[in-house]
């Protein structure tokens, strides 16, 4: 990218963190460029449609130029396409079932997956659902926002195995661990004999777009493979959020 292009990008994304319109010697400082350097690159974006000044302090501020841009952009979005890097990157890191999936009615749906090529494998057919409270990929979404997804659900939890989390109290302490460890796990939860490790992929604003991870027999997932499986989703998901705008990880 050359310079002049990434600093008119400085610049919009500077103006897009403001409420009001801002002088130039505000732009000028907050982007440390001199003041003729910033108004040239404003002038340019003004006449382009991207910037506007009010009246009568000629302060700057985004038009809606940009969330048209967005709005197309996003029209086009598929986390599959984007995701589907990462997939593979894990699946060929872990050589265990890929999956992403998306949050839906309060449940998780997996919309892509990467089978595993072992003899013994899990089964996590496309479209198939999973609750927040007791599978890998709904404690990554739960990692993002505990409290709003958990409001209006009543204790006892829902139990499928004898090893599903039923308490608020148990489930905030999972994720406290899943927080910390960068990933969630769930361990004979959903089904028995079956496990998995999930991460949360971000998106520019820290919003949950999707949760990135595998699945795998219950007997594959301690010692060296299950930190192997969680240190390659929690970077694939690390990856994978910055390629779709975040930054603050």
């Amino acid at each position: 990218m050359s310079e002049t292009a990434e600093k008119a990008i400085k610049v919009l994304e500077l103006l897009s963190t403001y409420d009001a319109p801002v002088r130039l010697v505000d732009l000028s400082l907050g982007l440390k460029m001199n003041k003729s350097t910033t108004y040239r690159l404003l002038e340019k974006m003004r006449q382009l449609g991207y910037v506007r000044q009010d009246e009568p302090n000629g302060r700057y501020m985004l038009t809606v130029r940009m969330w048209e841009v967005g709005v197309r952009a996003f029209r086009r979005f598929d986390m599959r396409f984007w995701a589907r890097p990462y997939l593979e990157k894990i699946h060929q890191a872990t050589n265990e079932t890929t999956v992403l999936a998306v949050l839906d009615g309060g449940e998780v749906v997996i919309v892509d997956k990467i089978d595993s090529l072992q003899a013994v494998q899990t089964f996590s057919p496309l479209g198939s659902r999973s609750p927040l409270h007791c599978s890998s990929l709904g404690k990554a979404f739960l990692m993002t926002n505990l409290d709003r997804l958990l409001l209006g659900r009543t204790e006892p939890l829902q139990a499928f195995t004898p090893n599903t989390v039923t308490t608020f109290a148990k489930l905030r302490q999972d994720i406290a661990v899943a927080l910390e460890d960068g990933v969630a796990v769930a361990f004979d939860e959903y089904r028995e004999g079956v496990s998995g490790v999930s991460a949360p992929v971000h998106g520019v604003e820290g919003v949950a777009l999707g949760a990135i991870g595998i699945t795998l027999p219950t007997s594959r997932a301690k010692g060296a493979p299950l930190a192997k499986a969680k240190a390659a989703v929690r970077e694939g998901a690390i990856e994978l959020s910055r390629a779709l705008g975040r930054s603050e990880i």
